[in-house]
């Protein structure tokens, strides 16, 4: 198993913040927020989604982080591949859609390798070599997948949702 590229790797570094820095409330709630929906979408699991953050959490602590750091740490856990390989139950993916606004909804019904592709290059806006990097795969094959991706998602049919 490899471990996830880390975004330092293919991104600027973002500078550290000393801990002396006060983080607003409403800032700290928008960097967990923005980090909690961003893993949510990429395992399809708000439990998963909660050990990513928690995870990302505890290498940087939030006290001298920046919201962009703590979502890159929290996608690099998010992505990771989950210890034992079982098919996602369905009840994961309808109690996580829940929690997402109607025009996400259809993306958690995404196959894993779809959605990932789809989340990282549309929704989170890195470009396709870094999702390449990210998830081990080529550029021609993160072109391919956020295609499939498009054009899978308006035909996705979920029972009285939006």
């Amino acid at each position: 198993m490899t471990s996830p590229v880390p975004f330092s790797t293919v991104l600027m570094p973002v500078p550290e913040c000393p801990s002396s820095i006060h983080v607003e409330p409403q800032d700290l709630h928008h960097m967990v927020s923005t980090a909690f929906l961003t893993a949510l979408l990429l395992t399809g699991s708000a439990e998963r989604a909660e050990a990513a953050l928690l995870q990302a959490k505890g290498v940087l602590g939030l006290d001298n982080t920046s919201g962009e750091a703590l979502l890159r740490r929290a996608v690099n856990a998010a992505i990771e591949p989950p210890l034992e390989t079982v098919e996602q139950p369905s009840e994961d993916l309808e109690r996580a859609s829940s929690s997402l606004p109607c025009e996400l909804r259809r993306v958690l019904h995404l196959r894993p390798a779809l959605r990932h592709c789809f989340v990282l290059r549309f929704l989170v806006g890195l470009p396709r070599e870094v999702c390449a990097r990210l998830l081990h795969l080529e550029v021609p094959q993160i072109d391919e997948r956020a295609r499939t991706a498009m054009l899978e998602l308006p035909t996705i049919q979920k029972n009285g949702t939006c």
